[in-house]
């Protein structure tokens, strides 16, 4: 009997390649990771995760990460529009959350139950660096809200979501 490896799978440690920048691709929302923001001042980040699909076989599974910051309004917005859903009147996303009953006032351990689940958009990704590694950010999202210029005339979607730090 061989010995029980005691690590890891070396390739796993690796940073995941982007796609290639500069395009648009079909996006799917797998769920959402809340978090505080660090700066306590009552912010927060919803940290959306996203798979490439109906893409070339090797980008295909590609995990896109968006941060979605309750300090960005216009995002957030711009984020269910193109799963195809407004924003309920409140501000809030449509769907339920799942708090932890043992720590029900933890959002961080909040699960997002929603219609948003498993949708898909079109998006711009470009490629960034950020610690030396490359990684997708989402550029602008297609609004998918039927009639939406109609329905929201007050609302201008976003052709740059790129924070310039």
């Amino acid at each position: 009997m061989s010995p029980v490896k005691m690590g890891v799978d070396p390739e796993k440690l690796k940073a995941p390649k982007p796609v290639p920048g500069n395009q648009w691709y079909k996006l799917k929302f797998k769920g959402f990771r809340p978090k505080l923001n660090s700066k306590k001042d009552g912010s927060m980040n919803f940290n959306a995760e996203l798979e490439v699909v109906e893409s070339a076989p090797d980008n295909n599974g590609s995990r896109v990460f968006m941060t979605l910051s309750t300090k960005f309004e216009r995002a957030l917005l711009d984020f269910t529009h193109g799963l195809g859903f407004p924003m309920n009147v409140d501000g809030t996303f449509v769907g339920d959350w799942e708090f932890d009953p043992n720590d029900k006032e933890n959002i961080e351990k909040a699960q997002y139950k929603g219609p948003l689940l498993g949708k898909t958009m079109d998006a711009e990704l470009v490629t960034s660096s950020y610690q030396g590694n490359e990684k997708n950010e989402v550029k602008q999202i297609k609004c998918k809200v039927e009639g939406c210029a109609i329905k929201f005339p007050d609302i201008r979607h976003i052709t740059n979501m790129i924070s310039n730090k």
